[in-house]
C-alpha cells in the first residue's frame, strides 16, 4: 500500500518534527501499491490534503494552519467512518470560517475523501519523542541497567543498547527485544530478575534515553521506511500470528482480538503491549508447537501498523439503530424514504448510500447548503457520536437494497 523511501533531509525545529516532516514529505516520491485491506492511499491523501488548502486551517504534527485540530491527534483509533462523522460534527464552524476567509468550500469525490482520511490516520503512526528523563528512571526501576550498559555505564550481562540511538522512534529497540525475548526469559529466570513490562509511552521515554545517553560517535538519524498496514498484514499470516489470533487479527478461542487490545493506543504503546504479552506467547506457542516469529529490517514496524490499523475499517453497523437515528436527528423533517416530495433527495433511492464513505461525501458536497436550511429552519444540526454515523449508513443502505430488489422484481421480463 505504502511502499515508502526516507528521505535525506530534515526540515523542522525538534526532533520529532523533523522526523514527522521528512517522513511526510518522502511521501510525495513513493509509488503507491495495490491495496487488498485497508481502503485509501495517504500517498494521494496528502497531495489533496495540500491541493485543496486544508493546511490553511489545519495542521500536521505542529505544520500548517491553527484555526483548525491539529490532524495528527485526531485519527488513532477511530474507524473510517467514525473519522467522517468527526468532520461532519465540526462542519458549522469549517463554513463559517471558510466564508469569513472567503475560501471556496472544498469538494470531494468519495474515492478523495477516503485518502484524506487514510492519510489522517496515517500520519499518527508517526509517534512522538518520549521523555528521556523519565526513560532513564525506566531503565533504573525495571532493572534493565542490570544487563544491559549504554554509554559505557550498565550491566555486562546483555548487549550494549548504544545502537539503538541512531533511531528516534522505538519500534527498532522493540524488534530486538522481542527477538531476544526468549533468551532473555531464560537468563532473568536464572538471575530472579522480573521480566520488565511497559505503560503507556515508557518505551519511547527509554529510546529518547538511549538516545541522550549513547556513546555512538554517529549520530546521524536513521530514518526507517514508513510502514505498511497491508504489509504488516501479509507478515502477520506468515510469522504464524494467525494460528492465535485469526486472520484478521479479531481473535480465536486462542488469542484475543487484537482490535480491542490496541484500540487508541499509540504506537509505542503497541509496541509495548507486545512486548508485554511475549512471555506468555512463547509459552503458548511451544504448547502448540507454532516456531516463534523473529523479524528482520521493518517486519515488526509494518505488523504494529497493521495492529493500528484494524479499527480503520469497521464495515459493520446497526440497522435498527440507525433506523432510530434517522428520526432522532432529524433527517425526517428534509429526507423522505417513502417517494413522498420533500426538501432533499429521497436516500433510499441515492447511489451515494450503496458504498461506505459515499454518504459521507455526499453529506459534505451539500454540507453548506444544509447548513443554511438549518439556519433558516432553527434546527439543531446533527451530530454523530461513536459508530452512529456507521448505523445510519448501513440503515440507509438497507434501504436502497431493498427498494432496488423490489423494483427489479416487479419489473416484467421485457421491462
Amino acid at each position: 500500500m505504502i511502499p515508502l523511501r526516507g528521505c535525506t533531509c530534515l526540515k523542522a525545529v525538534t526532533v520529532a518534527g523533523a522526523f514527522v516532516c521528512c517522513a511526510l514529505t518522502s511521501l510525495d516520491d513513493a509509488q503507491a501499491q495495490t491495496t487488498d485491506f485497508f481502503p485509501g492511499d495517504p500517498v494521494a491523501g496528502r497531495r489533496i490534503f495540500v491541493e485543496r488548502d486544508c493546511a490553511q486551517c489545519h495542521s500536521i504534527w505542529g505544520n500548517g494552519g491553527t484555526l483548525g485540530p491539529d490532524f495528527a491527534t485526531v485519527g488513532a483509533g477511530r474507524s473510517l467512518q467514525q473519522l467522517a462523522g468527526l468532520f461532519w460534527n465540526h462542519t458549522p464552524r469549517m463554513i463559517d470560517t471558510v466564508r469569513d476567509r472567503g475560501f471556496e468550500w472544498p469538494q470531494f469525490t468519495e474515492e478523495e475523501l477516503t485518502d484524506i482520511i487514510s492519510y489522517i490516520y496515517y500520519v499518527k503512526l508517526f509517534d512522538e519523542v518520549g521523555d528521556p528523563d523519565l526513560g532513564e528512571r525506566w531503565f533504573r526501576e525495571k532493572r534493565c541497567a542490570e544487563c544491559h550498559s549504554v554509554g559505557g555505564q550498565g550491566g555486562r550481562r546483555g548487549r550494549p543498547l548504544d545502537e539503538y540511538a541512531r533511531y528516534i522512534a522505538p519500534i527498532a529497540l522493540a524488534q530486538g527485544m522481542w527477538n531476544h525475548g526468549p533468551t532473555m526469559q531464560a537468563v532473568q529466570a536464572t538471575t530472579g530478575v522480573p521480566m520488565p513490562t511497559f505503560l503507556g509511552r515508557e518505551l519511547a521515554d527509554i529510546q529518547a534515553y538511549l538516545r541522550r545517553a549513547s556513546s555512538m560517535r554517529d549520530r546521524q538519524v536513521a530514518l526507517l521506511p514508513p510502514p505498511d498496514p497491508n504489509r504488516g498484514m501479509r507478515f502477520f499470516s506468515v510469522k504464524g500470528c494467525t494460528a492465535c489470533h485469526g486472520p484478521r487479527g479479531r481473535g480465536t478461542s486462542f488469542g484475543p482480538d487484537l482490535r480491542q487490545a490496541t484500540q487508541r493506543l499509540r504506537v509505542s504503546e503497541i509496541a509495548g503491549q507486545l512486548w508485554n504479552h511475549s512471555a506468555r506467547m512463547v509459552a503458548a506457542m511451544r504448547r502448540r508447537g507454532i516456531a516463534f516469529p523473529r523479524f528482520e529490517n521493518t517486519e515488526m514496524a509494518d505488523v504494529i501498523a497493521f495492529l493500528y490499523y484494524l479499527r480503520f475499517y469497521e464495515t459493520g453497523g446497526d440497522v435498527k439503530k440507525g433506523e432510530q437515528l434517522y428520526v432522532q436527528k432529524g433527517c425526517t423533517s428534509c429526507h423522505a424514504t417513502d417517494g413522498t416530495p420533500s426538501v432533499g433527495p429521497d436516500l433510499s433511492r441515492a447511489e451515494s448510500v450503496l458504498t461506505p464513505l459515499g454518504l459521507a461525501t455526499a453529506m459534505w458536497d451539500h454540507a453548506p447548503a444544509m447548513y443554511d436550511l438549518t439556519q433558516v429552519q432553527r434546527v439543531e444540526w446533527p451530530v454523530f457520536e461513536g459508530d452512529e454515523m456507521q448505523d445510519l449508513s448501513v440503515y440507509l443502505h438497507s434501504l436502497a437494497s431493498n427498494r432496488a430488489a423490489a423494483e427489479a422484481g416487479n419489473a416484467g421480463p421485457d421491462d
